[in-house]
């Protein structure tokens, strides 16, 4: 009996786990492992210090990183076109709280990263990294 339930919750812990995978994955965009940490006092960062300040970094993900003050939380997007292989085109504009896509012109929101312009049924949102604050330093890695 105790052998049955091990198997089920096993069974089942891998089927989540699948599941979470497959609704996750952008087909676009490749996992890359990276960790930066930057200090909020240095002056190229001062943006960040204000709600719905955001600025593009061109160092860590595929294209860069588009970091974002939402609630004196700091979001970190991929700065590649979710809905685009890479390429000279897909590194994403910051066009006050969204950003665009110069190869298909779509828009999408630095708070939620949902694309906010029409488009196919497929589309994917902006990819997310994760962020810490701690102080006047952020964490971003993935």
């Amino acid at each position: 009996m105790i052998r049955m339930k091990s198997i089920l919750i096993l069974s089942f812990i891998l089927i989540a786990s699948c599941s979470k995978n497959e609704i996750n994955r952008n087909p676009y965009l490749q996992n890359i492992s990276f960790e930066k940490t930057i200090n909020l006092n240095l002056p190229q960062y001062d943006n960040l210090n204000y709600n719905g300040g955001a600025i593009y970094l061109s160092s860590g993900g595929i294209k860069g990183l588009i970091l974002f003050n939402f609630s004196n939380q700091i979001f970190a997007w991929e700065a590649s076109c979710p809905n685009q292989y890479p390429s000279s085109c897909t590194t994403m504009e910051i066009d006050g709280v969204q950003t665009v896509c110069n190869c298909d012109d779509y828009k999408y929101s630095l708070a939620t990263g949902q694309l906010l312009s029409n488009s196919e049924n497929d589309s994917y949102p902006m990819k997310m990294y994760f962020s810490e604050k701690n102080g006047n330093s952020v964490r971003i890695s993935n």
